[in-house]
């Protein structure tokens, strides 16, 4: 049987809004969020698991954002390996505008590594 491993160096807590239109200086109003894991491979990771295969998805993971990451993965049956990352885990934004359809994608930098947490991975 073929195991399939998935490394993601800059993983991310991806949380989505709506607002019903955006302008500058003001209180915006938004939805709940709803809360995804992002990064490229834990992106492939979900879409075998989504397909009924398995792939392990090895990734740091650091403070809150990194747990909350690690429970959604447990959610969607996403075996994890993860490296304890003193940096949280980046939280990127992405916000839907009703009045225009348009859509904002604001991307945080990834959390930095130290020598030993990149050797760990």
């Amino acid at each position: 049987m073929v195991r399939i491993y998935t490394l993601t160096l800059a993983p991310s807590l991806d949380s989505a809004t709506i607002t019903p239109q955006i302008y500058p200086e003001g209180k915006l109003r938004c939805s709940a969020p709803v809360f995804e894991p992002g990064g490229g491979g834990i992106n492939v990771a979900r879409a075998i698991a989504h397909l009924g295969g398995t792939a392990t998805a090895i990734f740091p993971a650091g403070g809150a954002t990194g747990e909350h990451l690690v429970a959604l993965l447990a959610d969607e049956n996403v075996p994890v390996s993860t490296v304890d990352a003193k940096d949280w885990t980046r939280q990127n934004l992405h916000v839907h505008v009703e009045s225009s359809g348009e859509q904002y994608r604001f991307v945080m930098p990834g959390a930095t590594l130290d020598d030993d947490e990149f050797r760990q991975l």
